[in-house]
């Protein structure tokens, strides 16, 4: 459904001309129940369009551009992915699992051992030092082992699964690793008997939403995550377990388990538009780095904040029921507070416990830094809305973004946007792009599809067009390499690329927005200048990002931008 035209008002003031928005313009988000809920399929299936879900976004901003010109394409689907063939049939507990076909001991460990880089920071899933002895012991007697241990003979087959994934050398047809998943999905039981180890059950259950979110099946995905996170709580994971009650090992072991567990879901959750699983105030259990001052466990411990900035994104930023009362700025002051506190302790982290390392090749770093630049991005992302549904109602650029904090924020909006895309390219020239986790994917995709539309509402904001250059590298790159669902995200995009070029020549001729805004890939040449990259990496700890310096905002930058999110600031001179 599209929007209702805003309504702005013209008034003198010291004998200029003022353009005053609508609060409602910007005071609330767009996307949280906005009559466009649910959307229809060709096929007449009702589909969910979750107001954090970068599918909806896509969906919900394709529909209102496509109602805006005289051709517009049929509107794309499905859900999933139309050509996967992922079918199980469940293996009773009491039957023997399939154990025909498997790699050979020596194969089997070296997809296990890259499997456990590529899966960083989600490999302490397993624990690799009793998963290796449990390998070798299945070796001696597959059919024993397999039906004695079914949860970790599970375990073991999505982690050929995902060994096969990243060994494979080029772009394939079939997906690799994909009969080694379906067998695993097979011994998963839909109800998990609470004394047949419940948390192996939960470590399964993990691997598996990894893997189908991988394949775009995020519906199903987000039912594995969700029964993960039910049996970790069912069972207690979720409290503090004292070492007086529990032995020191089982104790660090649950705790790890769950922290995974609670961190695949918050992003799963985000990626469909569903509520968090688990309210914050109901977990006791201890932080990583209150129990251990390792490297990762610091790391685990910034993603974990992350992710309940995430959480807060949701009920708040999204939150339902607003009333149409300005919590949307609000909010987003809210977020942006708590963000800062992250940035300060992020940089802290790059800047000592990473020093003297290359940060790119780390991947608990690089995701820190994409997750960072992301929660910039959903955070804003309904701003950027509020403005392309005020630019069709009002047909004019020139009166489309009000000066001062609505333009400072869709600004770090886009600054987020297009350092996730250099820093994509930067792993993507040295070889180190992650082609099947869906978590880069998402962040190349909904980044380049912000900044498409940011930049044919206020070309301005995005004065380096060659983002659109990188973001075409980046989707072919992880084609190339195999990545399932980058087809998918390539063809949306270049969906939305052919509809805002007709919108805005069908709305505006030949205008200058036009031509800045529909320049064709590679046109302006390379994205940075790569000889600039090492002197950058002298002086920020951010040196993945590239040359210019300017990662983002800093976190005092993020506290003066907030404490500017007042609606008196919603008159624009003329």
């Amino acid at each position: 459904m599209l929007a209702q035209p805003t309504h702005s008002t013209d008034k003198q003031l010291d004998g200029s001309t003022i353009v005053e928005a609508s609060p409602e313009e910007y005071s609330n988000n767009p996307l949280v129940d906005n009559g466009e809920t649910f959307a229809r399929d060709p096929f007449g299936k009702y589909w969910y369009m979750g107001p954090t879900s970068s599918w909806a976004f896509c969906r919900r901003v394709l529909a209102i551009l496509g109602t805006r010109i005289s051709e517009p394409d049929p509107p794309i689907q499905p859900w999933d992915l139309e050509t996967i063939d992922l079918a199980w049939n469940p293996i009773g507990l009491n039957e023997q699992p399939d154990i025909s076909d498997l790699p050979s001991k020596d194969y089997a460990l070296f997809l296990i051992s890259t499997a456990q880089y590529y899966l960083a920071p989600f490999a302490k899933l397993i624990d690799h030092p009793q998963f290796r002895k449990q390998t070798e012991d299945f070796y001696e007697n597959p059919g024993v082992e397999a039906r004695k241990s079914r949860m970790w003979y599970s375990q073991f087959l999505f982690t050929l699964a995902f060994g096969e994934a990243y060994a494979q050398t080029g772009s394939s047809q079939a997906i690799p690793g994909l009969q080694y998943a379906s067998r695993a999905l097979s011994l998963i039981p839909s109800i998990v008997p609470m004394e047949k180890n419940p948390l192996a059950a939960v470590e399964a259950l993990c691997l598996g939403a990894l893997y189908l979110q991988s394949l775009d099946l995020r519906l199903m995905s987000f039912q594995l995550i969700g029964h993960a996170l039910r049996i970790c709580v069912s069972d207690g994971l979720h409290r503090h377990m004292p070492t007086d009650h529990v032995s020191l090992a089982h104790s660090n072991r649950c705790n790890t388990v769950f922290w995974i567990a609670y961190i695949i879901d918050r992003d799963f959750s985000t990626l469909v538009g569903a509520p968090s699983s688990i309210r914050d105030e109901d977990i006791t259990t201890k932080l990583p780095s209150e129990i251990d001052d390792s490297m990762n466990a610091a790391a685990m411990t910034l993603q974990i904040r992350l992710s309940r900035l995430t959480a807060t994104i949701l009920t708040g930023v999204y939150g339902v029921d607003r009333n149409f009362d300005g919590s949307l700025l609000r909010e987003t002051q809210s977020v942006l507070h708590k963000l800062a506190a992250v940035c300060r302790d992020l940089t802290s982290y790059l800047g000592t416990t990473l020093h003297g390392t290359n940060i790119k090749t780390s991947k608990l770093a690089t995701r820190l830094i994409l997750s960072y630049h992301h929660c910039v991005v959903l955070t804003t992302r309904p701003l950027v809305m509020c403005v392309l549904q005020r630019r069709i109602a009002l047909g004019d650029d020139k009166k489309t973004i009000p000066e001062g904090p609505i333009s400072s924020l869709l600004q770090s909006c886009a600054h987020s946007a297009l350092n996730i895309l250099r820093a994509l390219e930067t792993l993507g020239d040295n070889n180190l792009l992650d082609s099947f986790l869906p978590f880069q994917l998402e962040t190349a995709w909904s980044s380049a599809f912000l900044l498409q539309i940011i930049v044919a509402v206020a070309p301005t904001f995005v004065e380096d067009r060659t983002w659109l250059a990188a973001a075409h590298r980046i989707f072919g790159m992880m084609v190339t390499r195999g990545s399932p669902a980058a087809r998918l995200r390539k063809r949306d995009f270049q969906r939305l690329e052919h509809i805002m070029a007709s919108y805005l020549r069908e709305g505006e001729g030949n205008s200058s927005t036009q031509d800045s805004a529909c320049r064709t890939p590679g046109q302006s040449g390379a994205f940075w200048d790569p000889n600039l990259s090492s002197e950058m990496e002298e002086f920020s700890p951010w040196g993945l990002l590239g040359s210019d310096g300017n990662f983002a905002i800093s976190p005092n930058e993020i506290l003066n931008l907030t404490e500017g999110l007042n609606m008196e600031d919603f008159l624009l001179r003329e």
